[in-house]
């Protein structure tokens, strides 16, 4: 009877543990590139504001690898060394619009494909207005939500060709 109690409390916290490692964690307020690491070590999953990347000195967004949610619009602009969206991979849903404008090193949107393109358009939150949500604009590569749909998510940069050399 004692083993058979003990493995029942195990098995009850074990079960409480997994609940509240899946619990959410909202960012309450605008996010911007200086909150960035308090919210990576924070464990964050949501944002609860709108989320704003500017002059961001990293090449990627893994500090974002937890975001399912914002619920305000997400705005990645003017990063001269952004190259991928690589960390955006779990998000879901955007509650506003989605800018990326002015990064002229951004070529991967590959990240967005696994569950934003995917699953989240053809869900009914984000779906209505989507194609007027996404905007991409003066980036290495600027892909329509028809092209990360169709898995045309990366663009190659061009060398430069010196004609006058």
């Amino acid at each position: 009877m004692r083993t058979y109690s003990f493995l029942i409390a195990l098995i009850t916290m074990i079960s409480v543990t997994v609940v509240k490692a899946q619990e959410p964690r909202i960012w309450k307020g605008d996010l911007n590139t200086k909150d960035l690491k308090a919210f990576s070590v924070g464990k964050y999953t949501s944002v609860a504001g709108t989320i704003t990347i500017e002059n961001y000195k990293g090449n990627d967004l893994k500090v974002l690898k937890r975001l399912q949610k914002c619920t305000g619009s997400i705005r990645i602009l003017g990063n001269k060394k952004l190259t991928s969206l690589n960390g955006l991979e779990y998000l879901e849903f955007v509650g506003g619009k989605f800018s990326i404008l002015d990064n002229p090193e951004l070529y991967s949107y590959c990240a967005l494909q696994k569950k934003l393109i995917y699953q989240g358009i053809q869900g009914v939150e984000i779906s209505e207005g989507i194609i007027e949500k996404l905007e991409t604009e003066d980036n290495g590569y600027n892909p329509s939500i028809m092209s990360l749909r169709n898995k045309n998510c990366k663009g190659y940069k061009m060398p430069d060709f010196c004609f006058s050399c």
